[in-house]
């Protein structure tokens, strides 16, 4: 059965011509493209859309895809086509024995696609959210290069260097954000079910009550006539902060925040220089251009103020600069990783350097996730132990107090 394709093509004179075909499967509408004397540029099968999905607005979320399995796939794909299987022989075999059920869906769409003519880098750049612009055009280059096997390679531990980095701030932060969740409960607690008895006790005596002790029966009773309320305004102030950092102004403002705050900062900063070096590395070794490299590494940094910064290098790199000057210029980039990089450009040793420079703060960053977790666990446990106390003893100050009222 036919099936509709919309495609991109350009002419002898090299104008681009768009329009829609009925044909079989995609290789036989390049082909009667290539007969018309038109170059394919992109072809896709059209959508047609459901009520359904119009009802919907859309047709679904794209899949979910968790980092370890992308690097394991692509890891385990160089592997194969470094042993000599072909790629839809690798693809095949990949999507059977993914472990991943989404991933293992994209494969197969992906196979589907460069068996019916896609390239590689086209049948995967039509699963954004899974492959990113960096995975594609790195995919794309080697193709022309001819390097697929070691530039998969390249990717796999790029991708291996980012989750090792996010699991590194992951656990961080694991110790401290559950320690401040049990802080909440245990307050939340006191409040809710200890408070009540002590507020019975201080009515029956009908003596003033101290400041402390009034604010925490106030907060006490707000807290259990308004629990739900609350609770919703906490779990909505919560959700509202994870979409407002969606938001590119916003976003921008709180990392140009966290680069300044105390011991957040350096981990900040040396975690968007390990991202820059590396990504840009790995983009110089696979031959992307510089500026193709810089626009993809502003992406993958990790922090906007870093990504504002590289996108503004770029523009000045390409009206004929170097790249050291105005990396120094933007004032958030350190002596050092600009000195390299200089030396690196006038060595004709870039990549050397910018693996160098990854390489020194990897190790800076892990001993400042140690540093700080260290300091994090005491400072957690006095917080724990301030609020709890804090509610205690201003429910025993009246009791303290009882003995003038009784002479």
């Amino acid at each position: 059965m036919a099936k509709s394709f919309e495609y991109n093509a350009r002419n002898i004179r090299g104008e681009l011509v768009k329009g829609e075909m009925e044909a079989e499967n995609i290789r036989d509408v390049a082909n009667r493209l290539r007969g018309m004397g038109l170059l394919p540029i992109k072809i896709e099968e059209k959508k047609k859309k459901s009520f359904l999905s119009l009802s919907l607005g859309g047709e679904g979320k794209p899949k979910k895809v968790k980092l370890n399995d992308l690097t394991i796939f692509t890891r385990q794909f160089a592997t194969m086509i470094n042993s000599g299987l072909s790629m839809a022989t690798s693809l095949r075999i990949l999507s059977e024995q993914t472990e991943s059920k989404a991933l293992r869906t994209i494969v197969q769409e992906v196979q589907r696609s460069v068996d019916e003519g896609m390239s590689l880098s086209e049948a995967l750049s039509k699963f954004p959210s899974v492959f990113s612009r960096l995975y594609t055009n790195m995919v794309k280059a080697a193709e022309a290069s001819g390097t697929l096997d070691e530039t998969l390679e390249r990717l796999a531990t790029t991708l291996e260097k980012q989750q090792e980095l996010r699991g590194k701030i992951k656990s961080a932060m694991t110790y401290p954000v559950a320690i401040l969740i049990f802080a909440i409960l245990v307050t939340a607690g006191l409040l809710i079910f200890l408070v009540p008895t002590f507020a019975n006790m201080f009515e029956s005596l009908g003596a003033p009550l101290p400041l402390p002790t009034a604010i925490i029966l106030k907060i006490s009773i707000i807290l259990r006539r308004n629990f739900l309320i609350v609770a919703v305004a906490f779990f909505g102030l919560i959700l509202g902060g994870f979409k407002a950092i969606k938001n590119p102004k916003i976003k921008e403002r709180i990392d140009a925040y966290l680069l300044k705050a105390p011991l957040i900062g350096p981990l900040v900063m040396k975690s968007a220089i390990v991202n820059f070096s590396r990504v840009f590395a790995t983009q110089i070794k696979t031959g992307v251009p510089i500026l193709q490299a810089l626009e993809l590494v502003s992406q993958t940094v990790g922090n906007s103020v870093f990504s504002k910064a590289i996108m503004e290098a770029g523009t000045r790199i390409r009206e004929g600069e170097r790249i050291a000057p105005p990396l120094r210029d933007s004032k958030i980039f350190p002596p050092m990783v600009v000195h390299m990089i200089s030396v690196g450009e006038e060595s004709g040793n870039l990549e050397l350097m910018l693996n160098k420079i990854g390489d020194f703060y990897e190790r800076e960053l892990a001993n400042s996730i140690e540093s700080l977790t260290s300091l994090i666990e005491p400072l957690m446990l006095v917080l724990i132990g301030g609020l709890a106390g804090g509610i205690l003893i201003s429910l025993y100050l009246p009791i303290f107090t009882m003995f003038q009222y009784i002479k």
